[in-house]
Formats: structure tokens, C-alpha cells, sequence
């Protein structure tokens, strides 16, 4: 399980630290790919599930095949380095516009990078939010 909001600097090759309790969640490898203005990043098995679910969609006419070919061709593997990093790909960073500094947020089954001033911003236009009712 992924939680929590976490400011940090990229290093110079685009290298993300990531906290210990990311580290062991995605030990086994991960995937990063485009997602809703921010870099999504996914462990194997919730890449695959997100992806089966997807085909299943497009196979049941829920949603059109561009919709797949789109998130599947985005996804790219990563691993954790032995100082426990993620490298976030150039291409991904630049396409989200993504600068040095960064917000990781834990989503519950994915992570999360965003560009802090990006998530500032996102926070301001939504305000308080109740949870309340989950609890």
C-alpha cells in the first residue's frame, strides 16, 4: 500500500528517492507511464491488472481500443537502484512538464509524481475535501 505526500528534488538524472516504504512495495520492479498530468507508477502486477481490465473494456465495446493501445504504450519499466531511486524517463518528465522539484503522493495501488507547483496549484482549486464518510 502506497500513502503519503513526500516533497523532493530530482537529481540531475531525473532520479527520484523514494521513501522506505515505496522502496519495498516496489523492490520487485515497477512501471511509469502518463497519468492525468502527473507520472503514474505501478508495480508489475498493478500494471498487468490495469491493463487486463482495459482490454476487457475495449472487448466489451465499454471503451474504444485507443484507449489501451494509448496506456499501454506508455508504460515503461523502472527498478529501484541500490540507493533506493527511481529514474523517472526525460520524455515522460517533459511531457507533464515536470521540473526539479516534485511531490510523490501515495494513491493506495500506484504512486504518484508530480510537479510541485503543478499539485500546489491542484490543492488550491479543490479545497478542503471530506472524507468523512469513508471513515
Amino acid at each position: 500500500m502506497l500513502t503519503g505526500e513526500h516533497r523532493r528534488s530530482l537529481d540531475d538524472k531525473g532520479r527520484l528517492s523514494l521513501p522506505a516504504a515505496f522502496r519495498s512495495v516496489l523492490a520487485e520492479g515497477a512501471y511509469v507511464a502518463i497519468y492525468k498530468g502527473c507520472l503514474g507508477i505501478w508495480t508489475a502486477g498493478e500494471a498487468r491488472g490495469a491493463l487486463e481490465r482495459l482490454e476487457a473494456a475495449v472487448r466489451a465495446g465499454e471503451t474504444p481500443g485507443d484507449e489501451l493501445r494509448r496506456f499501454s504504450a506508455s508504460l515503461e519499466p523502472v527498478s529501484v537502484d541500490a540507493q533506493g531511486r527511481l529514474s523517472l524517463p526525460a520524455t515522460k518528465r517533459e511531457l507533464v512538464g515536470m521540473g526539479k522539484q516534485v511531490v510523490l503522493l501515495g494513491v493506495f495501488s500506484r504512486g504518484e509524481v508530480w510537479d510541485e507547483a503543478a499539485w500546489d496549484s491542484l490543492q488550491d482549486d479543490l479545497g478542503d475535501v471530506d472524507v468523512d464518510r469513508w471513515l
